[in-house]
């Protein structure tokens, strides 16, 4: 029995033994490495210098040249890059017995497994590069994503903001944004605005087209050249269908107001003629004593004025639109002459 706890004894001596040279063979190692990790943690803080110094400038080279989102993003790309240099450097200096070669190596088995995880965020985030090197729209631009509308706020790595003309933000991933078809409303400095009406066929066509004409050049917002257009565009069943154009600067404020004060001004100049542009009822006749014909109670007689006798309506009312308002022009904060749709 005696011998069996002397064997007990033995063991737990003996294990007790390997544990402490263990641990004093950390101990000594850990001194024996001291010098490289101080010179590794010394790499290191070099190195995040270096990071900060390559993210300031870069963000500074770019905004120079008026490219605020790439410098954003690039600076944020040479930041990780230097860190992630500064790492494995120091790593080699701490453990020499670790080679460069094996840490690329479980770099990049790890950057797959990453890359599955992360799918998503690394593709918006290569779709925001992209854009921003393209530039194929601004900050400042007004553009149509799907059935997004708005404002260029800014463009992140994983998305683009927009702010809608009711004051919301949008947030569109960018994969989504450079797969999907953009229409760039301020990508030159016009654009045309398009309205239709119509009038009875019992009015003179060229009175009509000389009432409107008259209506929309006392619009200020309607540009001068190219000229407005007053169309005769569809033959409908019971009244002539008309196409108005226009050409005007092409912030959104823009083509609220012209259209708002051009329909005012066709519409009290239409009053002021005595012209209902509403689709007439149909006419019916109906039999007198005489055999003759007359016309029914809603039957209006045709207009066929002279061009002079036209009387020209009021000036529309001014509209006043702020500055801060996102249908407004907004200050472009990236160079025209770096885009895809430069002149």
């Amino acid at each position: 029995m005696q011998d069996t706890n002397n064997k007990g004894v033995e063991t737990i001596t003996g294990g007790l033994s390997i544990a402490i040279n263990t641990i004093q063979e950390w101990i000594t190692n850990f001194y024996a490495i001291l010098p490289n990790i101080a010179a590794g943690f010394f790499l290191l803080i070099v190195f995040v210098a270096l990071a900060l110094g390559a993210k300031i400038s870069t963000k500074k080279f770019f905004t120079r040249r008026k490219r605020i989102d790439l410098g954003k993003i690039l600076s944020d790309l040479a930041f990780w890059a230097f860190m992630l240099l500064g790492v494995l450097i120091a790593l080699t200096i701490v453990m020499p017995s670790l080679k460069p070669g094996n840490l690329v190596a479980s770099l990049g088995v790890g950057s797959l497994a990453i890359g599955f995880v992360f799918k998503d965020i690394l593709q918006n985030w290569l779709s925001g590069l992209l854009i921003l090197l393209r530039l194929p729209f601004r900050r400042g631009d007004q553009i149509v994503i799907g059935e997004a509308e708005g404002t260029v706020m800014r463009i992140d790595p994983r998305a683009t903001v927009l702010r809608t003309y009711d004051g919301r933000d949008i947030i569109v991933p960018n994969s989504t944004v450079y797969s999907s078809n953009v229409t760039i409303n301020t990508s030159q400095l016009q654009r045309r605005v398009e309205l239709d009406l119509t009038v009875g066929y019992n009015y003179d066509v060229r009175v009509i087209t000389r009432i409107i004409r008259n209506s929309l050049d006392q619009v200020e917002e309607i540009l001068k050249a190219p000229a407005p257009q007053v169309l005769c565009w569809d033959l409908g069943s019971t009244s002539l269908g008309m196409k108005l154009r226009w050409w005007i600067d092409s912030e959104r404020s823009e083509q609220v107001i012209s259209r708002a004060r051009a329909v005012q001004a066709i519409k009290e100049a239409f009053d002021a003629n005595g012209i209902d542009p509403t689709d007439p009822q149909l006419i019916y006749y109906h039999e007198v004593k005489d055999g003759d014909k007359e016309l029914g109670e809603d039957a209006k007689p045709p207009v066929t004025a002279n061009e002079s006798d036209v009387a020209a309506g009021p000036k529309p009312p001014e509209f006043e639109t702020s500055d801060k308002d996102p249908e407004a022009n907004q200050p472009k904060q990236d160079d025209k002459s770096q885009t895809l749709l430069r002149d």
